[in-house]
């Protein structure tokens, strides 16, 4: 009986012991961020990312019964980066640099960029 009572004892120890071992991982699927630009109506603005990718960001369109600009086509577009550490280049349609500066990007955060 009290080897019976040692191996139950044993058995309850290790399965207790076992249980406390449990390790819980989580895992990311996508590491990116993205870039938001709000800029001027009537500005041509070419953007470079990581001294590797370049892109326009064109001028809106005027509506010619309207005061004011219409809605850029692209105000709502969001440009996807790697997260972390992003350099981003600035450079208006006659050459002029605007911006450059380096931000940093969490995963599946987004940055605005303010442009003039």
């Amino acid at each position: 009986m009290f080897k019976n009572n040692i191996k139950l004892l044993t058995l309850a120890i290790a399965i207790f012991f076992s249980g406390c071992g449990y390790k819980e991982t989580t895992y990311q699927t996508r590491d990116v961020a993205y870039l938001k630009f709000e800029k001027g109506a009537f500005k041509n603005y070419t953007v470079t990312v990581n001294d590797k990718y370049t892109f326009k960001l064109d001028s809106c369109a005027k509506d010619p019964e309207a005061k004011e600009a219409v809605q850029c086509h692209d105000s709502n577009n969001v440009y996807e980066v790697t997260s972390g550490s992003v350099k981003i280049s600035v450079i208006d349609d006659k050459g002029n640099l605007i911006m450059d500066k380096t931000v940093y990007i969490g995963s599946t955060n987004t940055v605005m960029v303010e442009l003039p």
